[in-house]
């Protein structure tokens, strides 16, 4: 009997220990494609879903950036207009807020 009551409250606390864990918000990490963060990939702030390789601003307060589902490369400017020397970050970097203004990505 002793064994019995035991078993069913381990199994009552499994049960609400599993229920409680699905229940907790999901952070979901943002699909395939480019994403910049701030906080050394804390904080999200810039996601393209399809990089297309046109000229686009570069998030002020980002400090680094992961890539996936295709992204093979990205190339920061330290202009606005994607002008002048690039600079290949790749797909996993870290890097000084504000130092690139505008990218492309492939």
């Amino acid at each position: 009997m002793r064994k019995r009551i035991i078993r069913t409250v381990v199994g009552l606390a499994a049960v609400a220990g599993a229920t409680a864990t699905m229940a907790l918000p999901a952070h979901a990490a943002p699909a395939a494609g480019l994403t910049f963060y701030q906080g050394t990939f804390a904080t999200p702030v810039l996601h393209v879903a399809e990089p297309d390789g046109a000229c686009t601003a570069f998030p002020a307060s980002a400090d680094s950036l992961a890539a996936d589902g295709g992204v093979e490369q990205v190339l920061a400017f330290r202009s606005a207009d994607c002008a002048g020397a690039a600079v290949g970050l790749g797909t996993l970097r870290t890097f000084p807020a504000g130092e690139y203004h505008s990218f492309r990505a492939f």
